[in-house]
């Protein structure tokens, strides 16, 4: 033994001592000893010291542990909680129909909350697994003229360069270049549309952490024509076959060569780059811009600084740079300059450059919203429980007090009941985690952001989660366990059990008006919401949007051919070549003034090239002159001197207004300058006003007119009661002959207009599930108190109805009090929700004007689900024999 005492883990053996029984030592001990000699023969010393430490640790159980002297007398503290635990069950066995409203309610509250939890930690998660996270920043581009300023997340591209050669506080550079969509040949049966294209400096791979599976990526990213592939995307390109090494066609120009895989990107990225590609020495868009200090869109420059370095002198030389490079002309009245943006506020920052091309930045205020509700919804259940616990409280009170009577103490009364709403909420925490688990590919879908459940089985999410569950749990209980524990036993044995006690009834009243106040206000501004988005999708935009479908081109100079092809179609009706649609956010911003496009006072007006049937196309009405030609191109023709040539455009009215030119027919042949090297406009047309962009912005100024090199987008007005799939299916083929090297797509314009109010689809979906789960735990709570009235008036109502009173009677009698509080309750709830709902409109240029009616069919809803909830119950008591009331004591 001596021996065995020597090889042993002497903590091991000595934990065993401390905690171990002494009635069970002796025996426990040996047979570890035993087993430690049998390991040690079969597989050595080493192995056998761990196995005994598991099993000493394996050993520590409730059956093995020693029990204090302290705590052993005749009743002691584990026979006592066994006994209440076992009460408690008992009693929530015997009430299934309470445990039941107070187990859905809470659950259902509880998962909303960890459903919204869900999605905000992904959105404030955003870029935080980087590790020099606190030191990498975004370089933004501001412009400046008479404070009112135009951020960009681009910068110049020989930003870097300069940054890299001029500040010392930076410890890495990198210039990042988000490409459009581009096809990907892998041979001719494999062909991708890539939209997710990185153009990258080598230094990005220091500053962001890329996990490398493959390749060297630094050394891919310094020579040229080389790529990066994601993993998920390696294998949608090459399948099986090992992707290293092999080669594909870039937008049918370039022949690329994968040097890298990388691990898939977080999807909390705002970057989430499938391709990262070395930079083109034959570029052309490339050689434009790499130079050019003047581009606003060049490329996103990220820095990493220096653990001691300060972001403020950081700016302050940025400043210096674009004195030295860009405000070089006094007479400019616009002046720019770069600032840093630290990577956590990239995506909760949107007035700062929203973003990326990839990934919109989310405006802080929704989460703030969304975590309102979540507590809300809480505050609901929690008043849910705390309603239906004071409401039968009273109902137990013989039993407190008997168990008063037997020495039982008020803490202990209260630690009873406390333990009950523990247990409770320990269930319905339970149930919600796997609610909100099993639906968060739902709450996915609803916000549009690919929400992992894992978040919440996280050691800092379970110690937060049971913070808060403490305090839920003292919340609900608390109340009620002292309202039962203060009572006087010899009153409450001798009182009736539906004997009523006026404080807690006045606080169950508070209560139910709470809860409906908060449930009336979600219910009221859904209705406005849905209002507002049926006006976005409903409202006249100016211009015909239905069975429109624009494709983009890929050759400009084949826009004719592909016109004379879809001519012979039945299925098109028209067909208008331009920049874009009039709903696009592809359009040309410029700056515009009569005389003086350095004036302080020059304007932005916003450009669409297009041809001569843009306006039959898209409705436009005209109100003066005419509209574009063929012809006017010949005015701007490249044998004609620049400073000679003239743009025939039709403008909207917005612009008439701005430079102040009179009616539509005295704008008619007057000219202005904009930007455009710099050019003159001469207007032979008038439009209407029409929403070039989303509601949320006012109307702009806007010229139309003829560049055929800029007609990127074909416009195509199919014929209505045609066979749709039909025409899409020949228009396709028309396409795919004409360009048989590009992968042919296009899009429907009315879903271009939805794609405006995505982040408010998103909205209004969730808070319709969010309202819906809110009036669900209201109806439950009036449910559990309506049960518990009826309940307690179950006499009354048997003599009444022995005295002859009707159903209806008896119904309205038990209803009108609770329909009383529900309607105080709309009174509160119509200011807080036109108040709301007035300020959340604001953020539209176009908008609803918020109405009467709204809140009188809101109120009309809400009281009709009441009287439901609770006429159910009086129905149900009104029809009982009287005899079996009178009967029931």
């Amino acid at each position: 033994m001596r021996d065995i005492n020597s090889d042993v883990p002497k903590w091991a053996d000595r934990f065993l001592s401390w905690y171990c029984s002494p009635d069970l030592l002796e025996e426990v001990q040996g047979d570890l000893y035993e087993e430690f000699t049998r390991d040690r023969q079969h597989f050595g010393t080493k192995v056998a010291r761990r196995r005994f430490a598991w099993n000493v640790i394996r050993f520590f159980n409730f059956s093995t542990i020693k029990v204090s002297t302290r705590f052993s007398s005749s009743s002691t503290i584990h026979a006592m909680s066994a006994q209440t635990l076992y009460f408690i069950v008992r009693k929530l066995r015997r009430q299934p129909l309470n445990t039941f409203f107070h187990i859905l309610g809470l659950t259902v509250g509880l998962s909303v909350c960890f459903s919204i939890g869900m999605f905000i930690r992904h959105e404030v998660s955003f870029d935080n697994y980087h590790q020099k996270k606190d030191r990498i920043y975004r370089v933004n581009q501001v412009w400046e003229n008479q404070g009112k300023k135009r951020i960009y997340n681009g910068a110049p591209f020989p930003l870097a360069e300069a940054l890299r050669r001029e500040v010392p506080e930076c410890e890495q550079v990198a210039a990042a270049f988000p490409l459009g969509e581009k096809i990907i040949e892998i041979d001719h049966k494999h062909r991708f549309k890539e939209d997710r294209i990185l153009m990258a400096d080598t230094e990005l791979l220091d500053i962001f952490d890329f996990e490398v599976l493959e390749g060297d990526a630094h050394q891919a990213l310094r020579l040229p024509n080389q790529a990066l592939l994601t993993e998920s995307t390696a294998k949608r390109y090459f399948g099986e076959r090992p992707a290293l090494g092999e080669t594909f066609q870039y937008d049918n120009q370039h022949t690329i060569t994968v040097a890298g895989i990388i691990a898939d990107l977080p999807v909390n990225t705002h970057l989430p780059a499938s391709v990262i590609l070395s930079y083109f020495p034959i570029d052309s868009r490339l050689k434009r811009v790499k130079n050019n200090w003047g581009l606003v869109f060049g490329a996103s420059t990220y820095v990493l600084l220096k653990e001691d370095a300060d972001p403020e002198n950081v700016n302050a030389s940025l400043r210096s740079i674009y004195d030295l490079h860009l405000n070089t002309d006094a007479e400019i009245p616009e002046t720019g300059y770069a600032q840093l943006q630290d990577l956590s506020s990239i995506h909760l920052e949107p007035e700062m450059g929203g973003g990326s091309k990839w990934v919109a930045a989310i405006n802080p205020l929704w989460l703030w919203f969304y975590g309102g509700i979540a507590l809300l919804v809480l505050l609901l259940a929690s008043i849910n429980f705390i309603n239906l616990s004071t409401a039968q409280a009273l109902t137990r009170a013989k039993e407190v007090g008997i168990r008063k009577v037997t020495g039982a103490s008020r803490k202990q009364l209260i630690g009873q009941f406390l333990s009950e709403a523990f247990i409770l909420i320990f269930i319905s925490s339970v149930l919600a985690l796997l609610v909100a688990h099993w639906s968060s590919s739902l709450i996915s879908q609803l916000s549009g952001q690919e929400i992992s459940s894992a978040g919440i089985f996280s050691m800092r999410s379970i110690g937060v989660g049971t913070l808060f569950l403490i305090f839920t749990g003292l919340l609900t209980g608390l109340y009620p366990a002292w309202l039962t524990a203060r009572l006087n036993p010899v009153t409450i044995i001798k009182a009736s059990a539906s004997h009523s006690d006026p404080k807690s009834n006045f606080l169950r009243r508070g209560l139910i008006v709470t809860q409906f106040a908060i449930s009336g206000t979600l219910l009221m501004v859904l209705l406005l919401m849905g209002r507002q988005m049926d006006y976005f999708y409903h409202q006249n935009l100016g211009f015909h949007k239905e069975n429109i479908i624009t494709v983009r081109m890929p050759d400009t100079r084949k826009n004719e051919i592909f016109k004379t092809e879809l001519a012979t179609l039945t299925g098109v009706q028209e067909i208008s070549f331009a920049t874009a649609a009039p709903a696009s956010k592809i359009s040309w911003k410029m700056s515009m003034h009569q005389s003086d496009l350095n004036a302080s006072d020059r304007g932005i007006v916003r450009t669409i090239w297009a041809d001569e049937k843009y306006d039959d196309l898209y409705d436009l009405r005209l109100l003066a002159g005419r509209f574009i030609e063929n012809s006017d191109t010949n005015s701007i023709a490249e044998t004609i001197p620049e400073e000679l040539r003239v743009f025939k455009a039709v403008v909207n009215e917005e612009l008439i207004r701005e430079l102040a030119l009179g009616s539509p027919e005295e704008a008619l042949h007057q000219r202005f300058l904009f930007s455009n090297s710099p050019s003159v406009v001469e207007i032979v047309g008038v439009v209407a006003d029409f929403n070039i962009s989303s509601l949320h912005k006012s109307i702009e100024p806007l010229i139309i007119a003829p560049l055929p090199r800029e007609h990127f987008f074909a416009n195509i007005q199919l014929r209505s009661g045609i066979e749709l799939s039909s025409a899409l299916a020949s228009i396709r083929t028309s396409w795919e002959g004409i360009f048989p090297d590009h992968i042919y797509d296009f899009e429907f314009l009315d879903k271009t207009v939805e794609r405006y109010y995505e982040a408010e689809s998103r909205l209004y979906r969730l808070f319709k599930v969010f309202t819906a789960l809110a009036l669900l735990i209201s109806c439950l709570g009036l449910w559990g108190i309506a049960s518990f009235v009826t309940v307690q008036r179950t006499k009354e109502i048997g003599i009444r109805k022995v005295m002859g009173a009707s159903v209806q009677e008896l119904v309205k009698l038990l209803s009108k009090d609770f329909l009383g509080l529900v309607s105080i309750a709309l009174l509160i709830a119509i200011p807080l929700a036109w108040y709301g709902t007035n300020q959340w409109l604001q953020n539209f240029a176009f908008h609803i004007n918020i109405t009467w009616p709204i809140f009188a069919f809101s109120a009309l809803m809400i009281l009709a689900i009441a009287f439901i909830t609770v006429g159910f119950q009086s129905i149900r008591v009104a029809l009982t024999n009287p005899i079996q009331s009178l009967r029931d004591e």
